[in-house]
């Protein structure tokens, strides 16, 4: 029986008992009402302040239970989290997919969309879903805490505006054609036909249907356009009226909100300046290529001049030493037990063997936990459950189909110390020994760093994609106090990350060269562990061929 655990705020000075919730649990609790499945509902009450805006909600009409005793599972995670057995699920997105999954109502499935791939992407890798599980939720915490409402001038938030303008542009489905051939009761509909030309009308947030997409972000508008008069607006926001109108007649669960008063002082609102661009992530006009910017070589010979002249510090890898056999190892959790080409598995082999042989290492008959982030599914993670089976293992990552695979893999080795984090990084707050991570891209690998600072946990890192780096919310470059103080900029590290991606070629006059900046960039990540009171190794994976981003960092923590 799946679980969903959500956190709900009680006023000690409110005798009626109201219960407040953040946005975030709010919209889970309006999509757990309309999946009308058997999911048990827990709720964990807080009788303190909260850090963030709260909304009283009603839910007299939802049976749930107080949450009294929370099992380990749950609290891997920032809440609203789902669980499934040995499964937890985080992330706003990710916890409505499922809650939809579990419907027994195919109408409600149907709100998955084409191939049930509605907000699979995880908010990283996709505009849309990031508009939808953060961008939107960001705004309604802005508007609470009235920093649109300070003057009798309302600025119309950049969201708003910008779902406007995408419910003015063409759509792109991955069924159009289809879809239009439907509408227009034409079989011979020719597919060369351009698809700003199909006549299909941009209804809502993904086409022409309602979807998952749009309930989400139902709750969030709703408030919104609950807090000011309409018709102060509608000539700004035409299209997005038209799709709220809609769905407040499709039949979704009514919202009874608390909400504070609409201001009638606004005399007038006016559209914020944003960039034009779609919120369809297959918008070309998008993104623009970066990397020839950071890759001309008078700017990398330029950077390389900032630093000594001297040899990298890289040895044999951490743990080289340790015993290391496949054929003790069941072939469910060797690579070549699956459908990988026989030369690359052998690589992948290479590859997980540095990494399990760190561990056990590191582990040694310690009962640790051990996280394997960027899990993808689970080599790393379901190697070391089955070598180490006194420590338990929990795989983290927010591709679902990824997990999946995980999943049958465990259930085949009968393993029950592995545990399936499905979520982004941030979400995943769960304390452990050791993590570790194979290939975590450009800033993935700091995040990972990060968690296991934070933790005091030993870390076991083998980074990919340098030139993903990039600065965001509590990751800056460069990382280390040294390099700074080396004149590095921000720019200036731009540049090196990029050029250690210049690695794949064994002829290419650029490949060395490449080497040395990814060696560069990693010793940033050595000293700034280091300086965090840790001891940290540099070496490289045996055989050095198995990979070209072949760096292993192993952290370990000073008590």
């Amino acid at each position: 029986m799946a679980t969903l655990y959500i956190t709900a705020y009680k006023d000690s000075n409110d005798s009626n008992g109201t219960l407040l919730f953040n946005i975030e649990t709010l919209i889970t609790i309006f999509i757990y009402q309309l999946s009308s499945s058997k999911v048990k509902l827990h709720i964990s009450i807080i009788h303190e302040a909260s850090k963030e805006p709260l909304i009283s909600c009603c839910i007299q009409n939802i049976e749930y239970q107080t949450a009294s005793v929370i099992p380990k599972i749950a609290t891997y995670c920032k809440w609203p989290v789902l669980i499934l057995e040995n499964h937890a699920i985080a992330g706003l997105c990710s916890v409505s997919r499922q809650l939809l999954k579990l419907s027994h109502r195919n109408d409600i499935k149907a709100l998955l969309g084409f191939k049930e791939a509605c907000l699979a992407a995880c908010s990283e890798n996709s505009v849309w879903t990031r508009f939808c599980e953060v961008d939107a939720v960001s705004m309604i915490k802005r508007i609470l805490n009235k920093d649109n409402f300070a003057t009798d001038i309302l600025t119309i938030p950049e969201e708003v505006a910008r779902f406007e303008y995408h419910l003015s542009k063409p759509v792109k489905m991955h069924n159009i054609y289809k879809v239009a051939r439907q509408k227009n009761n034409d079989k011979n509909l020719k597919s060369s036909i351009p698809k700003e030309e199909l006549n299909l009308e941009h209804h809502f947030g993904e086409g022409t249907t309602i979807t998952l997409a749009d309930v989400i972000l139902y709750p969030s508008f709703k408030i919104f356009f609950s807090m000011i008069s309409k018709q102060k607006i509608e000539d700004k926001l035409p299209l997005t009226l038209d799709w709220l109108a809609r769905l407040d007649n499709s039949g979704l669960p009514e919202l009874c909100l608390n909400l504070p008063a609409l201001n009638e002082d606004i005399k007038e609102v006016i559209l914020p300046a944003f960039e034009r661009q779609s919120l369809y992530t297959s918008d070309p006009a998008r993104y623009k290529p970066q990397k020839r910017i950071y890759t001309k070589q008078i700017d990398i010979e330029k950077v390389l001049s900032c630093f000594p002249q001297e040899s990298m510090n890289t040895f044999f890898p951490f743990g080289h030493e340790v015993e290391f056999t496949w054929t003790k190892v069941p072939l469910a959790a060797n690579p070549n037990g699956g459908s990988l080409p026989e030369k690359r598995a052998n690589r992948k082999c290479e590859q997980l063997e540095n990494l399990a042989k760190a561990v056990i290492k590191l582990a040694g008959d310690k009962q640790y936990t051990i996280v394997d982030f960027c899990s993808g599914s689970g080599h790393v993670g379901i190697l070391v459950a089955v070598l180490l089976p006194q420590c338990q293992v929990v795989l983290v990552e927010n591709k679902e189909q990824s997990l999946s695979r995980a999943h049958e893999r465990i259930i085949k080795l009968g393993l029950h110390n592995v545990t399936i984090v499905q979520s982004n990084l941030d979400y995943f707050t769960g304390s452990f020994d050791i993590g570790i991570a194979l290939h975590a891209c450009g800033v993935a690998t700091d995040l990972v760093i990060d968690k296991c600072l934070l933790t005091k946990a030993h870390f076991v890192v083998c980074p990919c994609c340098y030139g993903g780096v990039k600065n965001c919310v509590g990751i800056s470059y460069p990382r280390s106090e040294k390099y700074k103080k080396l004149g590095i900029t921000y720019e200036d590290y731009l540049v090196l990350a990029h050029s250690a991606d210049q690695t794949h070629e064994a002829d290419n006059a650029k490949t060395n060269q490449g080497y040395l900046c990814m060696d560069l960039v990693d010793t940033d990540r050595k000293t700034y562990a280091e300086s965090n009171n840790y001891a940290v190794h540099l070496g490289k994976l045996q055989p050095t061929h198995c990979t070209n981003k072949n760096n292993l960092l192993v952290g370990i923590y000073k008590n």
